[in-house]
């Protein structure tokens, strides 16, 4: 066993102590300290626990049955290779054992498939050391829609695993309140079928939960209340086995219609309709921040959340009043407002649970571009060390950086970059390198750890693995070496031409200029059509495409059927594929309709459908996998039925009459010749039969003929 000399206990010391400043008192439940064997049983191969036998985990109670103040693991290896893990959590040594496996074995655990390896390189008398803040979060209410609407526990299970392999102590964890809400509801004089004009169906709970929708979907069944119920309590004790602390909801002021007739002599406000929905599914009631009757819904609502989950498992609870919602008394946006809804947030929940930490999202500061005083008004009503700040779009727009470092409250640097679940190859690794950088520099003590904040899973793996290395990391990491390793892990092997190919993706795709304010980038073949578009990539386009396309011979030689290269793959070729079809195909149709060549768009439509086909073929995914999902977790023959439609209604109208009209597109076989494509099949007759192009005509004919019968096609 190699010996640490006085000089490197000295300097661990003195890491250790800097990264554990600004530390939270986030409750840590007892957990069990060996439930990582159980992750690598369930993940890896038989040889990964060989070689990794000796572990050592600190117990909740050696941790004061408090989130340890900082990040800590390190492997210490010996002459003769063997390996001893020391970890301050579960998470902590399984971070640390994944990484290693990484970095040393060849092998990756992502969300959609594993690659290992047979084992190890030799590795011997050496220490590595893992460090990091205290919090490492995951969570944004939108995944649990677009993502993780339709799953059962199969697919939590494995995604749980992900989640303590890659050393997230911290999960928020809105799923299943609805089941109490309507206790706390029926309990104060609400009837149960005037629920289901409060309570959307199960795709749109995510936007339900911040207070924009209501009713749309038709509402939730007892039954599926109940599964949602269980399925989120099985959820968390594996969180807490696991000692990751769950961040479960608390009172932020929305409520059924039915309560002003209830309770005729307290104060509601009516909040504005969420993005062009009207009253019937948004426009939500709040109880004001000023009346007794918020104190009494949230304080009835943690009790009872507190009994249903048997007792005391987080003082970490979740609260966003205003999403994408200006914050107003009446008609007045006022500093007492915002001060008053901030205090009576964080009352309600003190009084349930005196160590209440309220975890609250930036995005509203940012979104509606909130005034410096009014920031500093809502920020100001709640103590120091009672907030802790999820900095939503650290990486494009840094809140800390617009108010003073919250002003002092405590935050996490968070990683957003993707929205809807759009697959588009994109994103900046040295960005969020050193965006990270400057935050730990500059912010200060309260900044207290970093996270991921995505809309949703299953895209761009590469730069979410990247952030989560950056989490623990005090430095800036060494890009060209971290794909190597990347290269490496991801497909099991250690091929030159691998590193190559993800080298030039990390150069094109991967370094994105994007500027808050700036349209984000989208593909507009995934969008409604229109005349005179290009795809405008950010790098050399011609050149890359030659480049990768010259290395896939090499790599299909080596890789051959290799889930995780087919994946890329499939990515890579779409990109090129799209390049062509938008800034070929469809330029042409756009140039044949100017010269009023018939003929010709005759000629441009026919190819632009067969290169949707052929786009069709490099598909990782099948909508049609989405849709039986959410017939198959159901739970009565009415949801058996509604639950479809919604599950296309959420990925391509989102809206009754397109409110949100194609903001989660998808390249998913099913949707991209049988949606995307179909659009374009119709804009193609469509201006074959009319000569002149009325804009507003179209859009209104293509929705009822094509993209709002897609929607409800799955009845």
């Amino acid at each position: 066993m190699p010996r640490i000399t006085c000089f490197y206990v000295s300097l661990l010391i003195l890491v250790w102590a800097k990264t554990g400043e600004g530390a939270l008192p986030v409750q840590l439940p007892d957990y069990d300290k060996n439930s990582w064997r159980n992750v690598l049983k369930r993940v890896a191969p038989d040889w990964v626990l060989e070689e990794f036998q000796d572990v050592r985990v600190s117990s909740a109670a050696e941790n004061g049955f408090q989130l340890p103040k900082s990040g800590n693991a390190r492997i210490e290896i010996s002459k003769h290779g063997k390996k001893s893990v020391i970890a301050n959590t579960p998470t902590d040594a399984l971070n640390a054992i994944n990484t290693y496996l990484r970095t040393q074995c060849l092998s990756q655990v992502s969300w959609s498939n594993s690659s290992f390896s047979s084992g190890c390189r030799k590795h011997s008398n050496d220490i590595l050391n893992f460090e990091s803040k205290q919090i490492r979060y995951f969570g944004n209410m939108c995944t649990f829609s677009y993502s993780f609407a339709w799953w059962e526990w199969p697919q939590w299970e494995k995604f749980i695993d992900w989640i303590a392999l890659n050393g997230f102590n911290t999960v928020l964890m809105p799923l299943g309140q609805e089941a109490i809400w309507r206790d706390v509801f029926m309990g104060l004089g609400v009837e149960r079928d005037e629920l289901d004009s409060y309570f959307t169906s199960q795709a749109y709970l995510a936007w339900h939960r911040m207070g924009n929708m209501k009713a749309y979907g038709g509402g939730l069944s007892d039954a599926q209340m109940l599964n949602d119920f269980n399925l989120a309590k099985r959820i968390i004790n594996r969180l807490l086995e696991l000692g990751i602390v769950p961040i479960l909801p608390t009172f932020a002021g929305f409520v059924p219609d039915q309560l002003e007739k209830l309770f005729p002599t307290s104060k509601f406000n009516r909040l504005p309709c969420w993005n062009n929905f009207t009253s019937e599914t948004s426009c939500l009631l709040s109880v004001s921040p000023f009346d007794p009757l918020f104190q009494k819904i949230g304080s009835t609502f943690l009790k009872h959340q507190k009994k249903m989950l048997g007792g005391d498992i987080t003082n970490l609870y979740s609260a966003d009043p205003f999403n994408e919602i200006l914050p107003s008394d009446s008609s007045k946006f006022d500093a007492s407002f915002v001060k008053q809804t901030a205090q009576s947030i964080m009352k309600s929940c003190r009084k349930v649970d005196k160590n209440c930490i309220w975890v609250l999202q930036s995005w509203s500061f940012t979104y509606d571009q909130w005034p410096n005083w009014a920031i500093k008004s809502f920020l100001s009503a709640v103590p120091i060390g009672n907030l802790l700040i999820l900095d939503l779009y650290s990486e494009v727009v840094p809140a800390w950086q617009m108010t003073s470092s919250f002003h002092g409250h405590n935050f996490v640097w968070c990683m957003l970059h993707n929205f809807g679940g759009s697959r588009e190859l994109r994103g900046n690794l040295q960005k969020v390198d050193k965006g990270y950088q400057l935050a730990l520099m500059k912010a200060g003590s309260n900044l207290v750890g970093a996270g991921l904040s995505m809309e949703a899973i299953d895209q761009n793996y590469v730069i979410y693995q990247f952030m989560i290395d950056r989490m623990w990391s005090q430095e800036p990491i060494p890009l060209n070496n971290w794909l190597k390793s990347y290269s490496e892990s991801r497909y099991s092997a250690d091929f030159k031409v691998s590193h190559k190919f993800w080298t030039i993706l990390a150069g094109s795709f991967y370094s994105q200029p994007e500027k808050w304010g700036n349209p984000r980038f989208s593909v507009f073949l995934y969008h409604r059509p229109a005349f005179a578009k290009k795809i405008e990539y950010w790098f050399p386009v011609e050149e890359t495409f030659t480049h990768l396309q010259s290395l896939i011979p090499s790599l299909m030689h080596v890789l051959g059927d290799h889930p995780l290269f087919k994946e890329d793959l499939n990515d890579v070729m779409r990109a090129v594929i799209q390049f062509e079809i938008g800034n070929e195909a469809a330029l042409s149709l756009t140039e044949a309709f100017l010269m009023e060549d018939k003929q010709q768009i005759g000629a441009s439509c026919e190819n632009l459908m067969d290169m949707f086909q052929k786009l069709e073929s490099y598909s990782n995914r099948n909508v049609q996998e989405w849709i039986e999902d959410s017939k198959s977790i159901a739970s009565t023959s009415e949801e058996r039925q509604v639950f479809p439609v919604t599950a296309s209604d959420i990925l391509t109208v989102w809206g009754p009459t397109g409110q949100n009209l194609d903001y989660a597109h998808r390249e998913w076989a099913g949707l991209l010749s049988g949606y995307y494509g179909r659009r374009w099949q119709y804009f193609c007759d469509w201006i074959l039969e009319h000569d002149v192009f009325n804009h507003t005509e179209f859009s209104i004919s293509v929705f009822r003929d094509v993209e709002r019968t897609f929607a409800i096609s799955n009845i």
